[in-house]
């Protein structure tokens, strides 16, 4: 079975900073295992900080760990469809991601693409030429906060949307090599470090 996907677009060849968000209870709401493109909703104010920080020059990257597929939940088509709504709903907010890379693997598999191993990020960065050092990650678990942290982003934000209300214990009691900002939601994020 194929565990992975990745949908890149075309980046200048110059290194440019991104901003790697998570999707379920990042972007969009989380009801656990979505495989209906009518349950995607998007978190109030998410298209709008992801389009300030593409205008802000940042690349814009998805990354999710989607284990419902290699559970058997659900499939790649299904998985795709999701996708598809969101992009058209970020469309219509004017906004595109640049590269979307997905997980499949279950926790137990060992696999260094899925969070909170880093594999999607430095994927995302030697294809697109990023620039980690001045990039940001955004997600509701403590595994988006290590994988960014083990792929050297400086700047990791918590969100307490999704599951963050429920991670942040786990997320304060983290003792990563960075410090985490946490925000209430994905709208209060700003491209210029606070």
């Amino acid at each position: 079975m194929d565990e992975h996907r990745a949908r890149l677009a075309p980046i200048p060849c110059r290194a440019v900073p991104a901003l790697f968000v998570d999707r379920d209870g990042t972007v969009i709401e989380d009801p656990g295992y979505i495989d209906d493109p009518d349950k995607v909703r998007l978190i109030p104010g998410a298209a709008a900080t992801l389009r300030r920080f593409h205008d802000a020059g940042f690349a814009l990257i998805l990354v999710t760990n989607q284990s419902g597929i290699g559970r058997g939940l659900y499939g790649w088509a299904d998985y795709e469809a999701v996708a598809a709504r969101l992009r058209a709903l970020l469309a219509a907010e004017g906004v595109a991601f640049d590269a979307e890379l997905a997980c499949a693997h279950s926790p137990d598999a060992g696999c260094a693409w899925r969070k909170p191993a880093p594999g999607m990020i430095l994927e995302a960065a030697a294809r697109l030429s990023l620039d980690l050092r001045h990039s940001v990650l955004a997600g509701d678990k403590l595994s988006d906060l290590e994988a960014g942290a083990a792929a050297g982003i400086p700047r990791l934000v918590h969100v307490e949307t999704g599951n963050g209300a429920k991670e942040r214990g786990r997320v304060a009691a983290w003792h990563g090599p960075v410090a985490v900002t946490t925000l209430a939601d994905l709208s209060l994020l700003s491209p210029c470090a606070s």
